[in-house]
């Protein structure tokens, strides 16, 4: 009797079970602070992408052509960030609005319905004017 009660006042491995109680919540925290990171750096893309449609537009008065840049800037981004389209080039005084969806990289397709990747929609702006060009 006295070796049981001898072990179990001992604190051998107690760091073990604290260690392993704690790392499921360092793991949330990690999958949201990649998350945050992959977000911003989404943002700064779409925000890239709003200024090259804008630049684009002022240039060459060609919508379509502004679309295809902004499009390329948001697949050069990365895999998880999907263009939405681009719209407001039409007139001389213009806002280029670029809108892309960024895919929740944690969340599995499975909880969602359809079986579809979980999204956040976001749009960026960049206004600006075409350049008249006088020759």
């Amino acid at each position: 009797m006295k070796r049981i009660m001898e072990k179990l006042k001992s604190e051998k491995g107690s760091s073990t079970i604290e260690f392993l109680g704690i790392l499921p919540l360092v793991l949330v925290v990690v999958m949201i602070a990649w998350q945050l990171i992959v977000s911003v750096q989404a943002v700064v893309v779409a925000q890239s992408a709003a200024n090259e449609a804008a630049k684009v537009y002022s240039i060459t008065e060609n919508s379509s052509e502004a679309s295809q840049a902004a499009q390329n800037i948001v697949a050069a981004g990365g895999s998880y960030l999907t263009f939405n389209g681009a719209s407001g080039m039409s007139q001389k005084d213009f806002t280029a609005n670029i809108s892309v969806s960024i895919d929740l990289v944690f969340l599995p397709e499975e909880i969602m319905p359809g079986n579809t990747t979980p999204t956040i929609s976001y749009t960026s702006k960049a206004t600006g004017k075409v350049i008249k060009n006088e020759s």
